[in-house]
């Protein structure tokens, strides 16, 4: 018979990790374990189940809700958890993962890589690359959800959180308070004691931040807006990472931009290429030159050109980004 963890890993939907099972382990106590897998159900439901006080059941029920292993909604006027089946890694390293000894991040490191990064082998983008707003020229077409600091401005709740992936993965020395979520998902990592709620002027301080820092503007990639906005570099980002360093060819969508450079007025300082992330800039002669193929449309090399050579064309249909939700919803609640 297999011990409780290899069944709660099944149970996450995860029969087949060489990781997650000893992840649980490390992580939850057998009384919590026990607990867990006898989702779902109301508090009164699983005490039930495990014949232990009611008392105690809650107080783990909501432990566990707060450290991202469960889920809860109403139904019938009761609370009624279940186990958090969407991107549990993003949702627990998210608020307890640096509380992690190193040996837990580097199973889940592992298990990113090797295991939840396989979804992205196939068609459906989960994230796309959102151009910085002022390298658009002005009078170029710039539709409203590819307009960040207006939705900001329209969102009735903003939070900022650790990103996961940075403290997963362990990387680079970029700043880890860095993926900013809107309404209902600020609202639910709130809930959670996962960030802290933050103004408009904070948010756009973070992202100007994050540009001068050459990171990537990513959202999801849906026409809906954007509940979810994070700043990410390709050592660490779940998707970029999968995009540029495993080989995934659907991790990231581009951006409907293309960078364009004025010969004339480049004067080959090659700062647009170190601040690439996609190496999609090269020099030949005395100017830089893009690569079509490999350019995402982030705009981090018109941010900082000094003579202002580079700038971002439309070149894909408002089409190019899909109405709905993203195919891959297993990332985020």
């Amino acid at each position: 018979m297999k011990d409780i963890y290899s069944q709660l890993s099944e149970a996450y939907k995860f029969s087949d990790s060489k990781y997650f099972p000893k992840i649980l382990e490390m992580s939850l106590s057998e009384k919590e374990a026990k607990i867990l897998l006898s989702l779902p159900g109301t508090a009164e439901e699983v005490t039930k189940k495990v014949d232990m006080e009611m008392r105690t059941v809650q107080s783990i029920l909501e432990n566990q809700f707060k450290k991202g292993f469960i889920i809860y909604d109403f139904k019938e006027g009761e609370k009624r958890y279940d186990l958090n089946t969407s991107d549990i890694s993003y949702s627990v390293l998210g608020i307890s993962g640096s509380s992690f000894e190193k040996e837990v991040l580097d199973l889940w490191a592992q298990m990113s890589d090797e295991e939840l990064s396989s979804e992205l082998d196939e068609e459906g983008h989960g994230a796309r690359v959102i151009p910085i707003e002022r390298t658009i020229e002005q009078g170029k077409e710039i539709l409203p959800y590819e307009k960040v600091s207006q939705i900001l401005k329209e969102s009735k709740t903003i939070a900022v959180i650790p990103c996961p992936c940075r403290i997963k993965i362990r990387k680079c020395n970029n700043p880890v308070e860095v993926c900013i979520f809107r309404d209902d998902m600020a609202n639910y990592m709130l809930k959670r004691g996962v960030g802290r709620q933050i103004d408009i002027e904070e948010a756009i301080s973070i992202l100007n931040e994050c540009e001068e820092l050459g990171l990537v503007h990513e959202v999801e990639n849906s026409s809906k807006g954007f509940s979810w906005l994070c700043n990410c570099c390709t050592c660490c980002c779940y998707f970029l990472r999968a995009q540029t360093k495993l080989g995934k060819k659907h991790a990231v969508a581009k951006s409907r931009y293309l960078s364009v450079i004025d010969s004339e007025h480049c004067d080959g300082c090659e700062l647009c290429i170190d601040r690439c992330h996609f190496d999609a800039l090269q020099m030949q002669g005395s100017s830089a030159v893009v690569d079509e193929g490999k350019c995402f449309g982030c705009g981090l090399c018109a941010s900082r050109c000094p003579t202002e050579a580079i700038e971002l064309v439309p070149v894909r249909a408002p089409g190019h980004i899909p109405e709905g939700e993203y195919k891959h919803d297993s990332f985020y609640l």
